[in-house]
């Protein structure tokens, strides 16, 4: 049988399962009945053997060391028995002289597996190694087994030997059970662990959103609450003082330097504003998300009434994220003559936390003071919760002779927290233009004779109700 056959063997025992589980017709059936009958196979205690499940290193030597030792002992019941016959022929010598060869050739391997057990096989190899002397001796004299003294006393002593290996492998076996039962218990004990774990971590998990709940919900709260907020300042024109209002979608503000109130609900706003002796009444109206389509209707004094419409890309939900833009353009009735008609077109993006607005506008005005021009603008604004900063650029260009070729507006804001107070600050030059856009009636650029540095302070108090 050499290596092969003991492969053979072993892989027959691993392969498949013991009667509660290797049912009737199983092609494993007659090899597990076989390997149980010379006690190679034992199962496991419930009757099964298992043989989806891995078998561990330790359990492998089991199998190795009780598989080598059935083999030696079957071989070395053929040996005693040959020698309890008389005159044994030349071709049983050379038979029992072949297996106890293969015994020999194992023996290596057999060593191995068992390195870490504590378990030797020196003796027992060296009797064996005497058996197939003796053997040899007897196959090339042709002498009669009954004659081989020698045979008789290495028989003996490999009989001596095998009992003294079957020991040693009833200790391994009791080991490599206490093993099995601690790994088992230690697996037991992992699992409630992660049982018990998993339980901490889902509890863990609802108080956790229990709690986002509550935040969420305090949020909101405090969202809905009305805010107002009062201030006074000085600024290029003077003392100023005023009072905002917001409430949800509802914004009102009232003050000297301006008067501002606005509503809204969902994709519709109506607002007015009076700022620098200009008054305006809108109403706007939006279509889809990410890429809107606005249209804006308005009247302002002096019997002005407008229309707008715009294309609008947001920074989100938009072809091109963090980016926006706006195309617009315009027309409107002065005194029921068409006139004011304006283009408009600005796109900016976020660089980083800072938001960059580039811009351009034709406004083509009636003369008698409502210059046309084109003008090119640029804003940067850092948006921060606590400081915030916003810088303005401008430079307009006059399509009519009004005594100058251009005008000029550098101006900034910074504000910023100083409880429970807040506190802005203002600084600018203007060179002759004032002014935020292109096609706001009350914010549009305008040409002035101002020049020069200016500045102001802004403390406002805010209260939510």
């Amino acid at each position: 049988m050499r290596r092969v056959a003991l492969a053979t063997l072993l892989l027959a025992g691993s392969v498949k399962a013991q009667m509660a589980d290797v049912p009737p017709g199983h092609w494993a059936e007659g090899a597990v009945r076989a390997l149980l009958e010379k006690g190679v196979l034992t199962g496991f205690p419930d009757g099964t053997f298992r043989g989806n499940q891995a078998v561990n290193r330790y359990q492998a030597a089991v199998l190795l060391y009780r598989a080598y030792l059935t083999w030696t002992e079957e071989v070395l019941a053929r040996v005693r028995k040959a020698l309890e016959e008389a005159g044994a022929a030349p071709e049983r010598i050379a038979e029992l002289y072949g297996q106890v060869a293969d015994l020999l050739e194992v023996v290596p391997e057999v060593r191995r597996a068992l390195e870490d057990q504590g378990v030797r096989l020196e003796a027992m190899e060296k009797d064996l190694e005497e058996v197939r002397q003796a053997l040899l001796t007897a196959l090339e004299a042709q002498a009669a087994l009954k004659d081989l003294e020698a045979l008789e006393g290495a028989v003996s002593r490999l009989e001596k030997e095998l009992g003294a290996q079957k020991a040693a492998l009833a200790q391994m076996e009791a080991r490599v059970k206490a093993l099995e039962a601690a790994l088992a218990e230690l697996t037991q004990k992992v699992q409630e662990n992660e049982a018990a774990r998993v339980k901490d971590a889902q509890a863990t998990g609802k108080r956790v959103y229990a709690l986002e709940e509550r935040t969420k919900a305090l949020e909101e709260r405090v969202d809905s609450r009305a805010r107002a907020q009062v201030y006074a300042g000085v600024g290029e024109r003077g003392p100023f003082g005023g009072l905002a209002l917001e409430w949800k979608e509802a914004q009102v503000h009232l003050g000297t330097d301006r008067v501002e109130a606005s509503f809204g609900a969902g994709s519709v706003r109506v607002a007015y504003r009076s700022l620098e002796g200009r008054s305006e009444a809108t109403a706007r109206a939006g279509l889809f998300q990410g890429i809107r389509l606005v249209g804006e209707l308005g009247a302002g004094d002096g019997g002005y009434y407008f229309g707008a419409g715009y294309v609008e890309h947001e920074p989100e939900g938009g072809l091109l994220p963090g980016v926006h833009a706006r195309i617009g353009l315009g027309a409107g009735l002065v005194g029921g003559e068409p006139g004011r008609y304006f283009v408009e077109a600005q796109g900016g993006a976020f660089l980083g936390p800072v938001d960059l607005t580039l811009g351009y506008g034709r406004y083509f005005g009636l003369g008698s003071g409502d210059t046309p021009f084109s003008a090119l603008f640029a804003t940067l604004v850092y948006p921060g919760e606590g400081f915030f900063g916003e810088a303005r650029l401008a430079y307009a260009v006059p399509q009519e002779d009004i005594g100058r070729d251009r005008g000029l507006l550098v101006e900034g804001e910074v504000g910023f927290p100083l409880a429970p107070f807040r506190v802005s600050l203002q600084a600018g030059y203007r060179d002759g233009l004032w002014g935020r856009g292109v096609a706001s009636h009350v914010d549009r650029f305008r040409f002035t004779t101002a020049t020069g540095f200016y500045g102001g302070v802004r403390l406002s108090y805010e209260v939510r109700f």
